[in-house]
């Protein structure tokens, strides 16, 4: 039993960093070419990443229905993800083009750290859809390090490369939905069940 629950906190961790690595690759080394930020980075992150494990866990038993405790979880982290942006990285959407078009995707950003591997994971997050969501974040990482690594920075490539970022972590919203949808259907699914079941009889 502790050993299983090792394992999930583990994996947990591991996909959150794995989720986030590519983005800090652009920001950290492909846009300021500092590899000792980009380790801290991570370091921050896998922190964060203890923190969401065992808040994900409170919110399911404190919000009883597992679709509206995921969509909490989500735009909690979003939103805290976003204020790290705003007050201690300088990010706020202020007149930079870039920062203003890039608000939604870091939104993303931070919440796809946290619930994405919930989605991998979750047995309601279906075959298929673990295969779509690492296939499309996969190829769209693919894109937009190609973006950046590829084209000039005076012609664009670091510019395009975080559009490409943003675009695409908005884009995830669809398979997080995707996933809100499936805890909706299992939780009616167990409650039709726990119905036809019936009470239970008396001793």
């Amino acid at each position: 039993m502790i050993g299983s629950r090792f394992k999930r906190f583990f994996e947990f961790v591991a996909l959150g960093l794995l989720l986030a690595a590519p983005g800090e690759v652009l920001n950290q080394i492909l846009a300021r070419h500092d590899v000792r930020a980009f380790r801290a980075t991570l370091v921050s992150y896998s922190g964060l990443l203890f923190v969401g494990y065992f808040v994900g866990g409170g919110l399911t038993r404190l919000i009883r229905e597992p679709a509206r405790a995921m969509t909490v979880y989500y735009v909690m982290f979003g939103c805290f993800g976003l204020a790290v942006e705003w007050l201690l990285l300088g990010n706020a959407p202020v007149a930079d083009p870039l920062q203003l078009i890039t608000q939604p995707g870091m939104f993303s950003y931070w919440g796809t750290m946290l619930l994405g591997p919930r989605l991998i994971t979750h047995p309601a997050g279906s075959g298929s859809l673990r295969r779509r969501f690492l296939g499309f974040f996969s190829g769209f990482s693919a894109a937009y390090l190609g973006v950046a690594l590829l084209v000039p920075r005076d012609h664009g490539g670091i510019f395009f490369g975080f559009i490409t970022f943003a675009a695409g972590n908005v884009w995830l919203n669809s398979y997080y939905l995707a996933y809100i949808k499936a805890l909706q259907a299992s939780s009616a699914d167990a409650r039709r069940a726990a119905v036809a079941a019936g009470p239970s009889p008396a001793g």
